[in-house]
């Protein structure tokens, strides 16, 4: 399998993916000792170089991986196109390059949504996540809306939930701080997507400007993963995930290579300019690990 110069170089976190391409455009870039060109495609055998010093890609995973990803509102999985310079950011520039692999999204979460989300080399895992997220698993999402809703309004919206089409239920629903009119709630749900609580918000006269998932399961967002940052889950995490969607093991008891799940360079997190670290203000990266 091969893949583009400039997502290798910025999936394994030499540098990022616009840093890769004026690198090459520059030609300081070599693929098997000749200059590399814009849009080449390389492979697990090319030795890449930049300036002289070859590049050690360390793209091999020994075991399935799950990584956990804060995810940025608005940020797409995958590029618009697959010219050589399309500009368009995704999620998998920032997700380490696995040989011979590809990550799996479980249950992703709308363009326009942002927060946790998790990734996955398994596709056992992935298949019983989907399984799992539309039947029993418990998700839970921190919504911003516009306005000051009633607490007999939102205390109401469980009964509302089970009358829709599909229904879903809303476990809890609290308010969860905010400034002026914006407001936020945190919602715990099963089988809701993040659209499903904005429909839902929408139709009794709230408007929602920002939709972030807070826990997948047994999995909750870490409160200092910055925005487009992600980390490997930890083998209790894992055993915990597994187990949550109805299967038996996932190599919990091994780390299946230390290397992907450590932030890099190549995800890189946004600008952290009055970033907050609750749900109760602009921009919520969720809960801890412990709830």
């Amino acid at each position: 399998m091969t893949e583009r110069l400039q997502k290798v170089l910025a999936a394994a976190g030499v540098a990022s993916r616009r840093e890769a391409e004026s690198w090459i455009r520059a030609g300081r870039v070599s693929v098997n000792d000749r200059p590399a060109t814009l849009g080449q495609r390389v492979g697990d055998d090319d030795k890449i170089a930049v300036d002289g010093r070859r590049i050690r890609l360390e793209r091999a995973a020994p075991g399935d991986l799950v990584l956990l990803y804060h995810r940025p509102p608005g940020e797409a999985l995958k590029t618009a196109g697959e010219g050589a310079d399309s500009a368009a950011a995704s999620v998998y520039e920032r997700l380490p390059a696995v040989r011979g692999r590809r990550w799996l999204p479980l249950s992703p979460l709308a363009p326009t949504d942002g927060g946790l989300e998790l990734f996955t080399t398994d596709g056992t895992l992935r298949a019983a996540a989907s399984r799992a997220a539309a039947a029993a698993l418990n998700i839970s999402y921190a919504v911003r809306v516009n306005g000051e809703p009633t607490e007999a309004l939102i205390a109401g919206l469980a009964a509302e939930a089970r009358r829709r089409e599909p229904p879903f239920e809303i476990e809890s629903a609290r308010a969860a701080g905010g400034e002026g009119r914006n407001r936020w709630y945190e919602f715990d749900t099963r089988r809701a997507r993040g659209r499903d609580l904005r429909e839902l918000l929408l139709g009794v006269g709230l408007e929602v400007s920002r939709i972030m998932r807070t826990r997948f399961g047994p999995v909750t967002m870490d409160r200092a993963l910055s925005r487009g940052r992600h980390r490997e889950l930890t083998p209790e995490e894992r055993t915990l995930l597994y187990t949550a969607v109805g299967l038996s093991s996932g190599g919990a008891g091994a780390r299946p290579g230390a290397r992907p799940g450590a932030p890099t360079r190549a995800s890189a997190p946004a600008p952290r300019t009055g970033r907050p670290s609750r749900p109760g203000s602009r921009g919520p990266a969720g809960r801890g690990t412990s709830r």
